[in-house]
């Protein structure tokens, strides 16, 4: 029984040495298998996260790509459509507000008729040299008052308030039955009755007034004070007119009772009501 015991003891002993030995390999073996495992985990998430990085780069560059293509598409197609518009659209013709009807040419004269002669003067030469069956606009930058005030015109007070502040003046080149140009005035009214009453008052005065205007005026320049008006009746138009020696010299009537013409020709009055008619048609 003793002889055993120590033979028993060193076997353990032995065996102890190789349990030891056996799982310090197994645990360095295992050590190993854990770093390389660690090492390419960690380089997989590296170059997952890399990957991801490079993808999500590509993304926003893209992005910003399209972004800034859409950007300039859309600038480029507001640019040529507003160039289109531009270009096929019809130019916008800015109309004198004193200006009532069509005309062929347009004379704008400057604010400096500072006496009746003066205005007198530029109104005349404005008239001149203007071709047959042209109607050319006087382009007068003053309200009705002002006009009949510098021109030293005798007109009533209430037929000055009655008048609206625009006026046109205008003239007609020779026709086949006028040998000269034809002058007209048409003034838009406040009030047709303060209107029609003041220019029965005006009558006898109009003529020396404002007959220096119109081809007429020769004749116009001695009219006799017991001169008169007479009425005709024109096309079922109502029209006051002034004749010496048998030829008219100055005649005046009313279109819509919103509108008042003087001028010196039947014909230019034919004219003119046709065209009026025709623009207020047309509005």
């Amino acid at each position: 029984m003793d002889e055993e015991t120590p033979l028993k003891q060193i076997r353990t002993f032995q065996g102890d040495v190789a349990e030891a030995l056996e799982r310090q390999r197994e645990s360095l073996v295992s050590i190993q298998r854990a770093e390389y495992l660690r090492k390419n985990t960690t380089q997989s998430s590296d170059l997952i996260t890399s990957e991801n990085t490079k993808r999500r780069t590509d993304l926003f560059f893209l992005f910003l790509g399209s972004f800034v293509l859409f950007s300039v598409g859309l600038v480029g197609s507001w640019y040529a459509y507003n160039e289109f518009v531009r270009r096929s659209s019809t130019p916008i013709i800015t109309t004198p507000a004193n200006r009532f009807i069509a005309t062929n040419t347009k004379v704008d004269l400057p604010i400096t008729a500072n006496s009746r002669e003066t205005l007198i003067a530029m109104l005349s030469n404005a008239t001149e040299n203007i071709p047959s069956g042209e109607l050319r606009h006087i382009n007068l930058p003053l309200p009705t008052n002002k006009f009949l005030e510098t021109l030293e015109s005798r007109a009533p007070g209430n037929l000055v308030r009655a008048l609206n502040p625009l006026f046109m003046i205008g003239a007609f080149g020779k026709s086949p039955t006028t040998d000269w140009t034809s002058i007209f005035l048409i003034f838009k009214l406040d009030s047709f009755e303060n209107t029609y009453s003041g220019m029965l008052e005006w009558e006898k005065y109009l003529g020396q007034d404002i007959g220096p205007l119109f081809a007429t005026a020769p004749l116009l320049k001695n009219v006799p004070i017991e001169s008169s008006f007479t009425d005709i009746i024109d096309r079922n138009k109502d029209i006051r007119i002034l004749v010496l020696n048998n030829k008219t010299v100055l005649l005046y009537t009313f279109f819509d009772n919103n509108m008042l013409i003087i001028t010196d020709n039947i014909e230019t009055l034919r004219i003119l009501l046709d065209r009026l008619t025709r623009e207020k048609l047309s509005r």
